[in-house]
């Protein structure tokens, strides 16, 4: 897989193109609506068809906090070659708060392509995952996580993990 650094154009700040996907990871400050609006599509898809132990109307009802806490948050996103946003990652200093891919756009590579881009940015990440969601756990194992802690999600009585990566 090729990649390249180069600035982007909209941001002036570095981004990574994987050439061979048409798939271009760019850090994203000041989303404007319409990118608001395709961020929460693909975090609401996301976590409803990611998470079906927990019940739909829990992600519907974050949604709002969600979408005002978004343009706080260092936001990487994975844009196809017509410049549409099909996934991106949220990080709050060193924890990953989500990785997200558009549906149609699953197991092409982007989940790999923007953890890597944010372990290019920061020494040392963790993040939080749901046990049950067995493909986000092994996605993470197979990048070099390692589980620190378990402990149960309150707001979902849901067992999570506490994982952890260091360059």
């Amino acid at each position: 897989m090729a990649v390249t650094v180069h600035q982007s154009h909209r941001n002036r700040k570095p981004a990574v193109a994987i050439k061979e996907r048409c798939m271009q990871i760019q850090e994203l400050t000041h989303p404007t609506a319409a990118e608001l609006d395709q961020l929460m599509t693909i975090w609401l898809t996301g976590n409803i068809s990611g998470h079906p132990f927990i019940k739909p109307d829990y992600w519907r009802k974050q949604a709002p906090a969600v979408r005002q806490a978004l343009p706080q948050a260092n936001l990487l996103v994975a844009r196809d070659a017509h410049a549409t946003i099909i996934g991106f990652l949220g990080l709050q200093k060193d924890y990953i708060a989500g990785i997200f891919v558009r549906e149609d756009a699953r197991k092409r590579g982007i989940g790999t392509a923007l953890l890597t881009a944010a372990k290019q940015r920061k020494p040392k990440l963790c993040l939080s995952v749901y046990v049950a969601n067995r493909t986000a756990v092994a996605f993470y194992h197979h990048s070099g996580f390692t589980v620190h802690a378990q402990a149960i999600d309150k707001p979902t009585n849901q067992p999570e993990y506490t994982m952890r990566w260091h360059h």
